[in-house]
This record gives C-alpha cells, structure tokens and sequence, in this order.
C-alpha cells in the first residue's frame, strides 16, 4: 500500500475537522486549568485579551481555539472577580458571535473590568463597507478590496465588498457592527465614554500599538469604551 502524504491529508477537509477536533478534546481541559492558574496568579488589575493568537508582555491572552494555551470562553461567565482587569482587548472576535452571545462578552466585560477601565474592539465595519459598494466600480480598486484579494478572496464587482464581511470569516455566524451599533450594544452593558480610535491608536499607553490589522485601514472599526 502507498504512503499518505501528510501535506494531501492535511488539505482534506473531512480529516482536517477531525484532528482538530482530535487537538480541540486534548488540549481544551489542559488549557482551562492553565487559564485558571495564570489568571489566579496576575497581580490586578489585570490587562486581558480576549480571541488573541499570540502572547504578549504583561497581557493574560486567551483563546477557544484548538491549540490555545490559555481557553476562556468568553460567551460565559469568566473565572475573573469583579473589578479585576484595568483593560480588555478584542480583535476580530465579536463579529464571530450572535447577538446575545456579544452581549454576554460585553456584560462579563463590564463586570471583571475595574471602574475606569477600558475595552478596546477591533471589527470589520460595515458602514465602511456598504459606503465603498455605493462608490461604485471604484471601490474594487481600494485599499480594503485589495487587501481581500491579498487573502485570496474575489473581488471582481463592488457588491463583493459587503459580501466578504458578513458572509466570509463565518461572521455569517455572528453579528456585524458599525459604530452606531457598538455604542448602543456598549451601552446596554454601561459602558460610557464610547470612543471611535484609529488603527494602533490609543488614548491609553497599554492599548497603544496592539492592532495587527493596520494595512486594511478603514476596513476595520476600532472602538473603546469606559466602564
């Protein structure tokens, strides 16, 4: 019998779930016992990422995904006391989230920040986007619809570019924002001072320079709130 090229099985779909799977119930135990340790042992407040892919100084970054060292679901109730984090950032998660299960991440937010706190989230914007379809056949030849096609994703007709935020990514799953949206969900959590940022940009030293998303530009919203 032939050998398998391992590089042909991991491009198989089927057997590609299955050992993430596989990885997923291995790991996922491993993971929530570490997370409670590190979160036990930060000194407050602490500063939390909620959704990041790699560590940083002086940050608790948690994650869902199969290889996480850190798992926090964030849909849930945090293994974090009240008034416990100074900062709260999130890139690209909220938007993989129904509406109630982002709710649940902004009202658990609210609860384990200190008062004064800030949360940072970073989401595609929708406003953005619809904005760039009516400019019309201009907009394929944008920053943003050049940065999908440096994805691998088609961008061949304006409407392509509100197709691509909700319906790739699994956003399909979730809940789409703008700012209007932000504000009015952060609100409801009671959140205040609800702010519109810049890529990379921050009224606050600690959430400075976090984006890894600078180069799409107006593709992305950023929006801090106080608690």
């Amino acid at each position: 019998m032939p050998s398998l090229n391992p590089a042909f099985l991991l491009r198989t779909p089927r057997l590609r779930t299955m050992i993430k799977s596989t990885v997923s119930e291995l790991n996922t135990p491993m993971a929530k016992a570490r997370t409670r340790r590190v979160l036990a042992a930060t000194a407050r407040p602490m500063k939390l990422e909620i959704g990041g892919l790699l560590q940083r100084d002086g940050w608790v970054v948690t994650n869902v995904n199969a290889v996480t060292r850190n798992y926090l679901d964030c849909t849930t109730r945090w293994p974090i006391e009240d008034a416990a984090a100074s900062y709260i950032y999130s890139d690209n998660v909220i938007e993989h989230l129904p509406l109630a299960a982002g709710r649940a991440m902004m009202a658990e937010a609210y609860r384990v920040l200190q008062p004064g706190g800030v949360i940072r989230l970073v989401t595609p914007d929708i406003r953005k986007h619809v904005e760039l379809y009516l400019a019309g056949v201009s907009s394929i030849h944008s920053d943003v619809a050049k940065d999908y096609r440096d994805m691998g994703l088609v961008v061949e007709h304006p409407i392509d570019l509100v197709r691509i935020p909700i319906g790739s990514f699994g956003h399909h799953e979730g809940y789409v924002y703008d700012f209007d949206v932000l504000e009015q969900e952060l609100k409801r959590a009671g959140f205040n001072s609800i702010v519109e940022c810049g890529l990379g940009e921050s009224e606050h030293d600690a959430l400075r320079g976090l984006d890894f998303r600078v180069a799409e530009g107006g593709a992305q919203i950023v929006v801090e709130a106080t608690r």
